[in-house]
């Protein structure tokens, strides 16, 4: 469930990008940069992974999911529309 949410906008007032938290018991944080539309999820195990070629109609659904992290495992994770990679 989303808690809180916050849009950071560039010059030009466009959205930059947006973080999100999550009360979940899988993710804990998402950055989500719709230019490039590259995905940052922090998971509550401690690693952070990034998924390429996310539109903001998928992250408007994964942020507005009932739960992001079955909305994650069904739609994004392992999907190879979505490359991903570990950061850290």
């Amino acid at each position: 469930m989303l808690i809180e949410r916050k849009e950071i906008l560039n010059e030009d007032n466009s959205i930059g990008y947006i973080e999100s938290v999550f009360e979940s018991d899988n993710v804990l944080k998402s950055t989500y940069f719709p230019n490039n539309q590259r995905l940052y999820i922090a998971f509550s195990r401690g690693d952070t992974y990034s998924y390429g070629n996310v539109d903001l109609e998928t992250y408007e659904e994964f942020e507005n999911a009932e739960s992001q992290g079955k909305f994650f495992y069904k739609h994004i994770n392992k999907n190879k529309k979505y490359p991903y990679r570990k950061e850290f």
